[in-house]
């Protein structure tokens, strides 16, 4: 899922199944990713501040039950999004019809982009916020052990992902009519490295190395 799906999907011609599939693949997998992330912190967090004389100790069970509400409530997001998408193809369409010098091959950049909507820049917003209040708890609980500095690792990825995000989302907005689809998918690709693949790094490698020394 997350970007890594994007990237894949973008070897489809654009289509309203493939305009209609990106937001879903990437907001899923972006909230059980981060959104587990955030809410490790959240116990990293819970566990420092509490006394130990009435220790509140959030159990597995608990986090994974906060992340499954994290995930119904992106998929009520994202039917109603399919919903007004839907209704907006009654008036026109999804696939973006960009107006290109005459040097470059117009067919090729309509059939490859999707057209840009607001409620794209409502869902970026949001994944800021849930991204910047995950580094809110990591500042909280700065001072806190964790075993292998699980609590280092994890608010990494958290930053990698908030400023490579944001980063794309900036120029995207400023420079979309600029791009073609190549330059798009290369876009897609790096982010989709410098995310996905380092979080993963991040999150199994420590565990790992920690494993191999015992």
């Amino acid at each position: 899922m997350n970007v890594g799906s994007i990237v894949a999907l973008h070897f489809l011609q654009a289509s309203t199944l493939r305009c209609l599939l990106e937001p879903w693949c990437r907001e899923l997998g972006f909230i059980i990713c981060y959104g587990a992330i955030v809410l490790k912190l959240y116990r990293h967090l819970v566990e420092f501040r509490t006394r130990k004389a009435h220790r509140w100790v959030v159990r597995d069970l608990d986090l994974l039950r906060y992340l499954c509400a994290m995930i119904v409530a992106v998929l009520c997001y994202l039917a109603a999004f399919t919903a007004t998408s839907l209704d907006f193809l009654q008036y026109s369409e999804l696939v973006w019809q960009m107006d290109q010098p005459q040097s470059m091959d117009a067919k090729q950049v309509a059939s490859n982009m999707c057209r840009p909507l607001r409620w794209d820049y409502v869902t970026e917003a949001g994944e800021l916020l849930i991204l910047g209040f995950g580094l809110q708890l990591a500042i909280a609980s700065r001072n806190a052990n964790t075993q292998f500095r699980e609590r280092q690792f994890l608010v990494a990825s958290i930053l990698i992902e908030f400023l490579v995000s944001s980063t794309f989302y900036i120029l995207r907005f400023w420079y979309l009519e600029e791009f073609n689809p190549s330059t798009l998918f290369l876009a897609l690709f790096v982010r989709s490295q410098l995310t996905n693949t380092v979080t993963l790094g991040l999150i199994f490698l420590p565990k790992l190395w920690y494993q191999h020394k015992q």
